[in-house]
């Protein structure tokens, strides 16, 4: 919701709101589509991303009622500039102070509108119920939805079935997310490793793998070396995403990553710390290398790769378990496991 709602510190300049944003979507992320929408259109710092504290009666801002049709609801060619002008007459006096919501009555216009074929005297919750009502927001949502979770290219018949889903549950999206994830589509060797992951599921899941318990201090700008300074997405539109995270730069930056956290030796619990004793994994190079591609890329190797690991492992002289040089021989394998292809795929 972070990247579909996009918002960013560089222009809102509070901690304190970015982290009250962020709590809302962690509770509203399963819930009723409209309760977070409307939360998103009460939100402080929503409200300064896009300029609603300059929307008033009589001089209506246009930022917050074009995104909120042509990003997060319903899509480009899906609602025109008078239904624009009409939403942000309905939304002025959606004001913030002291860091939350105020309704200033003596600055919203309460007059008919017209909006998406209705006409009434529209406030901000009505046109969220007119958008919510539109064909065209169940297969924008349902798509953005699949291309995250299952599939950049989806069938329409795949959307129409969640869209369906979405309308028949009154815009609840557990029951979606549930259908979604124990789908066929969902569990189809085209989906296996099919999207590539942002650098957030890359770092932050490399961290669950090596059983890091502490966040590095550098991991924000580590991050941003990446390609996705969490809280300051690009743009209102977020980060693109799928290939658009891979490139000469950020690609090598994630190597560099994974080999800081498997080289480094610390005991914070902010680097990876090689077992021991292997006694659980095995005592031989190819059984080792087998537990650590099943641990990391869900055992998706290549026969071509896996003998390429093993030999690595085992080196000029053969894998001795109990071998002086046992530590390093493990961090390199998990760090030639990680910047492997398929450890950049979900």
């Amino acid at each position: 919701w972070h990247g579909h709602f996009a918002t960013g510190d560089s222009k809102v300049r509070s901690a304190a709101l970015m982290w009250q944003q962020n709590t809302l979507f962690r509770s509203n992320a399963a819930g009723n589509f409209r309760d977070l929408l409307l939360g998103v259109a009460k939100d402080p710092a929503m409200l300064v991303w896009l300029d609603g504290q300059s929307n008033i009666k009589g001089h209506p801002n246009e930022n917050w009622s074009r995104e909120v049709m042509e990003l997060f609801t319903l899509g480009i060619g899906n609602f025109t500039e008078d239904d624009v002008h009409a939403a942000a007459r309905a939304f002025t006096g959606w004001h913030a102070r002291n860091d939350t919501f105020q309704f200033n009555a003596r600055d919203h216009d309460d007059s008919v509108k017209t909006f998406l074929g209705q006409t009434g005297p529209w406030d901000g919750g009505d046109i969220i119920n007119v958008i919510r009502q539109q064909q065209a927001h169940s297969t924008f949502l349902m798509t953005k939805l699949y291309r995250f979770f299952v599939d950049p290219n989806p069938s329409g018949d795949h959307i129409q079935k969640y869209a369906a889903i979405y309308t028949q549950n009154q815009y609840n999206l557990a029951p979606v997310l549930q259908a979604m994830f124990t789908s066929p589509e969902f569990q189809a060797q085209s989906a296996v490793h099919g999207l590539i992951k942002s650098p957030a599921e890359y770092l932050i899941g490399a961290f669950k793998h090596l059983g890091i318990t502490a966040i590095p201090k550098q991991t924000p700008g580590v991050m941003a070396l990446l390609g996705q300074q969490l809280f300051n997405p690009p743009n209102v539109a977020g980060w693109p995403g799928g290939p658009a995270w891979i490139n000469t730069g950020t690609i090598l930056n994630r190597y560099n990553a994974a080999n800081r956290l498997v080289t480094a030796r610390s005991n914070d619990g902010t680097s990876w710390t090689p077992p021991t004793d292997l006694s659980a994994i095995g005592s031989s190079a190819d059984q080792v290398v087998d537990y650590y591609s099943g641990l990391l890329l869900d055992s998706d190797i290549t026969d071509t790769t896996r003998a390429a690991l093993i030999g690595y492992l085992n080196g000029n002289g053969g894998f001795d378990t109990a071998g002086s040089d046992v530590d390093e021989r493990l961090r390199g394998l998990v760090h030639l496991t990680m910047i492997s292809p398929t450890y950049n795929l979900n």
